[in-house]
């Protein structure tokens, strides 16, 4: 059973934001309630040093002090339906795997539909995958990240960034990420009335923002659907009752087969990226979870490449930070 807190955050969602998908709802009202919950949820300062900077043309905001980058660098991909952004939200949640990992995290400002609709927003994320190929960033630890509409984001510029032959990062972690626009996974019709946050209505309403009269099996839209062989070490976190739980559930077997290690891991009846809500105990572990996770495979795939080499040249560099210390997880995870 999911925590009070937890059950309580279910039922704030269902009055909140469940409610809000109807019929001839339009994004503008989407955004104001995103921006209200943005205000919510995002109430305390970051607590890391921030820095405003532009990647080859794109808005992108670094979180952690500049050394922390020695140690490695995490690349955030956010969520928001291809068509929001919370940056307090995001925020938060960046410096809080920046102070995890020890890492430095860049959250990618991308462009948004339906003003920037597909292909403007994977066009961004991958000229800043890029430009940290470009600046030397794959030759210390690298990971990527990314939530829902950045978790599907985050897989396709795996696939371009693999495809265009560029070094790809030692893992990948994907929160509730959203990899079938067609929504022909099951989940997407038995869990549409558990989800506490979705309905089908949404489902609706958002893909036709983001990519309008497109092919929706296109794998630049549905990874899904994509090529999978070649992609580094795979982390899945998504809710039991989620209407995209069968998008997390498929990508981790597609990926599995194609020979990618893959893992995944089914939180009992928690919302559609519950790492969010900081004051709900399954959120604060999932977060950890992450951050181990990165840390974990990047520290592996780097000793192997050093072995490789005969050398500790591909080995993380000592920087000044404390090394990062998880709390062991005390909550009961759903594993597949």
């Amino acid at each position: 059973m999911p925590s009070f807190r937890a059950r309580l955050t279910n039922r704030f969602l269902r009055m909140t934001t469940k409610s809000l998908w109807r019929p001839g709802l339009d994004i503008a009202a989407v955004r104001v309630h995103t921006a209200r919950m943005d205000a919510r949820l995002s109430r305390r300062r970051v607590t890391v040093p921030t820095e405003a900077i532009t990647l080859g043309g794109v808005p992108c905001t670094w979180f952690g002090e500049p050394a922390r980058a020695e140690r490695g660098t995490l690349l955030y991909l956010h969520g928001g339906a291809w068509c929001l952004h919370l940056p307090g939200v995001y925020g938060r949640l960046a410096a809080r795997l920046s102070d995890l990992t020890g890492f430095r995290v860049l959250l990618v400002d991308y462009r948004l539909a339906p003003e920037h609709p597909f292909p403007a927003g994977i066009d961004d994320c991958y000229t800043v995958y890029r430009q940290l190929v470009d600046d030397g960033y794959s030759r210390r630890p690298l990971a990527l990240a990314g939530d829902s509409a950045g978790g599907n984001l985050s897989l396709v510029t795996l696939m371009r960034a693999r495809d265009g032959l560029l070094p790809l990062p030692d893992c990948a972690a994907l929160i509730s990420p959203a990899t079938d626009l067609t929504f022909s996974g099951p989940s997407a019709r038995y869990n549409a009335e558990a989800d506490p946050m979705f309905s089908p209505y949404a489902a609706e309403l958002l893909p036709d923002n983001y990519s309008p009269g497109q092919d929706r099996v296109n794998p630049l839209l549905s990874p899904l659907f994509g090529n999978w062989n070649g992609l580094p070490p795979l982390l899945f976190h998504t809710g039991s009752t989620e209407m995209l739980l069968d998008d997390s559930v498929r990508a981790h077997d597609r990926a599995r087969q194609a020979g990618v290690e893959a893992d995944i891991e089914v939180w009992n009846e928690l919302p559609h990226v519950f790492h969010v809500f900081e004051w709900v105990p399954e959120a604060r572990v999932g977060v950890e979870a992450v951050a181990h996770y990165i840390v974990d495979r990047t520290v592996r795939r780097r000793a192997a490449v050093a072995e490789a080499l005969g050398s500790s040249v591909a080995a993380p560099l000592e920087t000044d930070d404390p090394p990062p210390v998880f709390a062991p997880r005390a909550l009961p995870l759903g594993h597949y």
